[in-house]
């Protein structure tokens, strides 16, 4: 798609309606300037890919104030098909980064993930057959051992009555140790501050954790990037999918802001210390800035 679209004249004409350059598009959609640009010119060759190319147009829309689904039905020659069909074996994901992965290697790892499967439901087998061993064992051992002495059953039920009352102090204090981790985990609050355009702010605090898990739920990859706010440095990019790296963990606990850039938004599962975070919106790609308060 070569030339100047209809789709992208009218995307182009509504930016310059509301006084934006493709600056301060970029800003505000976090989309890559040139990707902009060739989505006016519908040079489309530029963009990573048909699911990343209507996603980056409904961002653009809806930054402009006009609606997507009304853009589809008007210009459907000018809009990138969705197919049905397995995640494609190389995967470039919106900053320009390339990750390969080839047939070969593809058909590799489904080996290794069905020998592990495998090697798995043996494993669990075993276990349950040394279990039934062990409760035979016990109900054995405890058959024979009926007519032992009584005193000596009377000694040792006395000792362990004795026992158990000795160890009612460290018990009451094993209780309220728990007691006083449940509060403690129980003030872990993630408050949502700001939204703006695709981008929402929260502060995450009560705890010294800030653990990060990105998990692809559905066939769709699920693209992301972390970056450290304040020195702009990368902590972590990749893209989820359910074929292949399904999930990334990282720790962000020296972070004080975390900004995190997802691609997929439907496809996405985020976790923060184990817990689920909803997204503010349905939008498809999102910006979330969290302020990290220990």
């Amino acid at each position: 798609m070569l030339g100047l679209s209809e789709l992208g004249q009218v995307l182009k004409e509504a930016r310059e309606q509301k006084n934006l350059s493709l600056d301060d598009l970029q800003e505000e959609t976090k989309i890559q300037r040139r990707y902009l640009k060739a989505i006016e010119d519908g040079d489309y060759s530029q963009l990573p890919g048909d699911f990343y190319t209507r996603a980056f147009i409904k961002s653009y829309a809806e930054a402009v104030g006009l609606d997507f689904k009304s853009l589809v039905e008007e210009y459907p020659g000018d809009m990138p098909k969705l197919e049905h069909q397995r995640v494609e074996t190389r995967v470039t994901p919106p900053d320009g980064s390339e990750n390969e992965r080839s047939p070969k290697k593809l058909h590799t790892n489904a080996v290794r993930s069905k020998n592990w499967s495998s090697f798995v439901n043996k494993a669990i087998v075993i276990v349950f057959v040394l279990i039934a061993l062990m409760i035979v064992y016990i109900l054995v051992t405890h058959i024979a051992g009926g007519g032992s002495n009584p005193s000596t059953d009377e000694s040792s039920s006395n000792s362990v009555q004795y026992k158990g009352d000795s160890a009612s102090p460290d018990s009451s204090s094993s209780s309220d140790s728990a007691s006083s981790s449940s509060d403690s985990s129980s003030e872990q609050k993630l408050k949502k501050d700001k939204e703006e355009g695709t981008t929402t702010t929260y502060t995450l605090s009560g705890t010294d954790q800030f653990d990060v898990t990105v998990t692809a739920k559905s066939n769709s990859p699920a693209w992301f990037e972390a970056v450290d706010n304040t020195t702009n440095k990368q902590i972590a990019q990749g893209t989820a999918a359910r074929t292949g790296k399904k999930s990334y963990h990282f720790d962000a606990s020296d972070v004080q802001t975390l900004r995190l850039k997802f691609g997929n938004v439907p496809g996405t599962e985020l976790k923060i210390n184990g817990k689920n975070v909803n997204f503010s919106n349905s939008g498809t790609v999102q910006t979330l800035l969290i302020n990290f308060s220990k």
